[in-house]
């Protein structure tokens, strides 16, 4: 008995909402079939060359009314009116309004020549744009000059490329109508290895192989900072980066292993960063596109990373005796490489200025 008095209950109550709220959508009906009215009214005043009379009939609607695409029309028209009456403050005035309200705007093949000079005569892009981005990386060591235990003019020594990932967050500012610049904080892991190999002949004539193999795990948080350049315009927009990194180095380990004469050689994961730079850097190239959604835009990114500084503290390389003695691994002078694939979202602010 309980369960049909609560629908009851709520059947009435969902009765005398609508009995209250019902009674209001004729009056909003009403007022935006007048406000389309007095669009009417304005556009043909405006034909007729009555400018003086826009103003005061789009004034009542301009606030509650009209649609958006009427309300950016009746912008238009107040802006064209202002123009054919030689009033420049009010025109201006109101150009800045309208960009502030639809600063997004996108001229129309249609649009007055009139309105189309004033609007050019603004900056419409955003001021800042803020934003997250995540993505891979493939890294590869770039070798300064290699060392190993094994005979160097005899051995095979390689690197190999493995994945790690970036997140982030970004600010962008344009400087110009198509270069923006790009601050960002990252924190990202960098997976690689080193590998040795040496065939030595016994005395007996059979081969004795050795190959040793360290594979490192370094983690940083990164500040790049570089310049955009928009080739297009459009809602998909392609653009060129340029630019460099500090690096600061968080934490690195690295995992020994081994082969000798078939033998597997395991090894325990080493703390390697009392060996390490704490800060590197890079240079920035790379390629991408942004694609414009309402206040934002999203981006894919590819970037190529090339390592500058060195990243081993040379003075220590003889320090760690457990990875020579049973690894025979020696730390080359080595940078850091890194080709990556970022995504990510902007959120952008804008601030409407005369320019010109």
């Amino acid at each position: 008995m309980q369960i049909p008095a609560k629908s009851s209950y709520q059947t009435r109550f969902f009765g005398i909402l609508i009995v209250l709220v019902l009674p209001f959508f004729p009056i909003v009906l009403h007022a935006q079939d007048d406000c389309s009215k007095t669009l009417q009214e304005a556009r043909n005043y405006y034909d007729l060359g009555m400018i003086d009379e826009i103003p005061k009939m789009l004034a009542p609607c301009m606030q509650e009314g009209f649609s958006r695409p009427q309300k950016i029309e009746a912008y238009k028209l107040l802006i064209l009116a202002y123009l054919f009456d030689d009033d420049q403050f009010d025109a201006e005035k109101t150009m800045t309004e309208f960009l502030k309200k639809y600063p997004e705007y996108e001229i129309m093949p249609n649009d007055p020549v009139e309105f189309i000079h004033l609007f050019e005569t603004y900056r419409t892009t955003s001021e800042f744009s803020f934003g997250l981005t995540v993505g891979l990386n493939l890294t590869n060591p770039r070798i300064i000059e290699p060392f190993s235990m094994l005979d160097l003019a005899k051995a095979e020594c390689s690197n190999k490329t493995l994945t790690g990932y970036q997140i982030g967050i970004a600010a962008g500012r344009y400087i110009s109508e198509r270069m923006m610049l790009n601050l960002e904080l990252q924190l990202a892991e960098h997976r690689y290895s080193f590998t040795d190999k040496d065939t030595i002949s016994k005395l007996d004539g059979n081969p004795l192989n050795e190959s040793y193999t360290f594979e490192e795990n370094l983690k940083k948080i990164s500040l790049p900072v570089t310049a955009i350049y928009e080739i297009n315009d459009g809602k998909l927009l392609y653009f060129i980066r340029a630019g460099a990194s500090v690096n600061y180095v968080l934490s690195v380990s690295g995992l020994p292993s081994g082969i000798n004469n078939k033998q597997p050689i395991p090894g325990a994961v080493t703390d390697m960063k009392n060996y390490r730079n704490a800060f590197y850097f890079n240079a920035i190239a790379g390629i991408g596109v942004h694609y414009k959604i309402p206040r934002g835009f999203l981006a894919l990114d590819v970037r190529y990373n090339f390592g500058i500084s060195n990243l081993v503290l040379s003075e220590k390389r003889y320090e760690n005796t457990y990875l020579y003695s049973q690894f025979k691994y020696l730390d080359d002078d080595f940078s850091l490489h890194t080709f990556s694939f970022s995504a990510g979202y902007y959120f952008s602010f804008y601030s409407p200025k005369k320019t010109k």
